[in-house]
């Protein structure tokens, strides 16, 4: 920004942008376009923590080093049993902080291990997790992009098959 105060159309306009950056995350994610997502929705240098899995907290200091542990969790060829992952985002709500905007939020994300079953039939997720979203935005380069991000429990996780598991573990950047 350029150090001035926003007018109440552009911080209206502003806030439409950050959500449509919220939203887009999610839709990127639910197909696996980690590269696409880390470029549209993330800084350059994102601060991001997930403590929202099983297991130690998910930290990446950089939109790269996200974009680089998602793909190489990702299956090399698509398959339309395998692995899924959906987002369910409730209502968010921005508040603003001296000219800076941070959203907050709810999403609900169903994981399945596969969608079908041998024979082909839908089956229902293996566990569904409830985070608060807790996301800070800049403007760079002309777009309305995540620089912090913070993802925890909002709720317990709720098992139709198999627990979760431990996750993969990331570098610590701390």
């Amino acid at each position: 920004m350029d150090g001035r105060a926003l007018t109440t159309l552009e911080i209206l306009e502003a806030e439409r942008e950050i959500h449509r950056t919220h939203f887009r995350f999610f839709q990127l994610a639910d197909r696996g376009d980690y590269a696409r997502l880390g470029a549209e929705c993330f800084a350059p240098d994102v601060d991001i923590e997930y403590t929202i899995m099983p297991g130690p907290p998910q930290r990446f200091s950089s939109r790269d080093g996200f974009t680089s542990f998602m793909l190489a969790g990702s299956p090399r060829i698509p398959d339309a049993h395998g692995p899924a992952v959906a987002h369910v985002a409730a209502q968010s709500s921005i508040t603003w902080d001296e000219g800076r905007p941070h959203l907050s939020g709810y999403a609900t994300v169903w994981h399945w291990a596969a969608t079908r079953t041998p024979s082909g039939r839908h089956r229902p997720a293996d566990w569904t997790t409830v985070g608060r979203v807790e996301d800070d935005y800049a403007r760079i380069d002309g777009k309305w992009l995540i620089t912090r991000r913070r993802v925890s429990p909002a709720a317990g996780l709720v098992a139709t098959g198999a627990a979760p598991g431990l996750g993969r573990p990331t570098a610590s950047v701390r």
